[in-house]
């Protein structure tokens, strides 16, 4: 369970960490593979010959208008049988573009959806040029208070048709998002932890991360990416963009030596942090097992015995059972918050911090509970996750 613990810190890194230094003055190609469109209707000689010649006359009217909208600013500037060119503008109040290549990325991506979808014109004549068949060229101009930049973006039928299809902005993002750590694979997010492939397509985002630490076979890989996606999750800046578009994430997880691959899915509500980004039962049930393997075991001071160990659905707690003589629970009894501080150092002494550590991680209690071996008295101390987390803070 060691490397568990080890990844923690390292799941906080977000995968849309980007290197630096992107040429803006060469036309770039955007190419998508994670989400192909439907297959295009077959045209007739008539009919294309008719559609080109309605989009000609859309493309006179909007050279009469001059351009479309006024931040970003859409003009046309060429067209013929294989791509439409167009020049959006844009002024910014940053005194200095920015040319990182998540921004590079965001940037061809808006482009192209700012000037497809401005206005009804505008979306016609898009869709009049992804039903022929054509692509697309976007001159970017971007104004700030001290310079201008030019980026020269390329699309094919393809994305053109793909990106017209994204429904607002959001959706814009995490599909730039993607692209960019596309670039970027296989990327490293720490010394043993990479994200290999990654895809966004009818409301599903999916992310293969793979590990390369020594595989622990005492820990189910189920289990080992449960707790690690719930860090990652609640880590990243990124992920609440796909809760609000309703989007589901998938985390593939494969870990070096092990054929096997995980795959878990989290829903928009626990990107968001409404709803816990893990199955809090089933990591109460493996922690449960997982305990109950030193099981039985004689108390150190010969009172009773540690019977066996369970998971409490209802309390959303691990619980560990002892049978003790009727005398150790008489003398505690009333004596609960007091107890508290001593047991959790007992069992930290116990080498038991990385389970308490797991057992907060996974938002899941601890609950001891003591019954006597001759009568039905009984005895229980609750320890909450929150509580748990709070005293291994103060121990630090």
């Amino acid at each position: 369970m060691r490397r568990i613990l080890v990844l923690w810190m390292a799941l906080c890194v977000s995968v849309a960490a980007v290197a630096q230094g992107v040429p803006t003055t060469t036309p770039e190609t955007v190419t998508d593979s994670g989400c192909p469109p439907d297959s295009l209707p077959p045209l007739s000689k008539k009919e294309r010959k008719e559609l080109k010649e309605n989009l000609d006359s859309y493309i006179d009217l909007w050279k009469t208008i001059g351009s479309e909208g006024s931040n970003p600013k859409v003009t046309f500037k060429d067209l013929n049988d294989k791509r439409i060119v167009a020049v959006v503008e844009y002024e910014s109040a940053n005194s200095t573009p920015d040319r990182t290549p998540k921004f590079v990325q965001w940037l061809r991506v808006k482009a192209l959806f700012d000037a497809s979808h401005q206005g009804i014109g505008l979306n016609d004549i898009f869709d009049m040029v992804t039903r022929l068949g054509m692509n697309a060229v976007v001159h970017v101009v971007l104004k700030t208070q001290q310079n201008e930049a030019t980026f020269i973006y390329a699309y094919d039928n393809a994305t053109l048709r793909h990106i017209m299809a994204l429904e607002n902005y959001t959706q814009a993002y995490i599909y730039a998002d993607m692209l960019a750590t596309r670039q970027q694979l296989p990327l490293q997010i720490d010394d043993s932890l990479f994200v290999t492939a990654v895809s966004y397509c009818d409301h599903l985002y999916t992310l293969h991360l793979h590990s390369t630490a020594a595989d622990d076979p005492t820990v189910s890989s189920q289990f080992f990416w449960m707790i690690s996606n719930k860090w990652f999750i609640a880590n990243n800046t990124f992920l609440p963009y796909l809760g609000q578009d309703s989007t589901t994430l998938r985390i593939v997880g494969s870990i070096e030596g092990n054929p096997d691959t995980v795959a878990l899915d989290y829903r928009p509500a626990q990107l968001l942090g409404k709803e816990p980004a893990i199955d809090v039962d089933l990591a109460g049930q493996y922690l449960a097992m997982a305990l109950g393997r030193e099981c039985p075991q004689p108390l150190d001071d010969s009172s009773g015995v540690w019977t066996h160990c369970s998971y409490d659905p209802t309390l959303k707690v691990v619980v560990m059972h002892y049978t003790v003589d009727e005398l150790s629970i008489l003398a505690n009894e009333g004596k609960e918050q007091q107890l508290k501080p001593m047991l959790l150092e007992n069992l930290i002494y116990a080498d038991g911090a990385e389970f308490l550590g797991l057992l907060a991680s996974s938002e899941v209690g601890l609950e001891l509970r003591w019954k006597s071996r001759t009568t039905a008295r009984r005895f229980t101390i609750t320890f909450t996750p929150d509580e748990l987390i709070n005293y291994m803070f103060e121990e630090e």
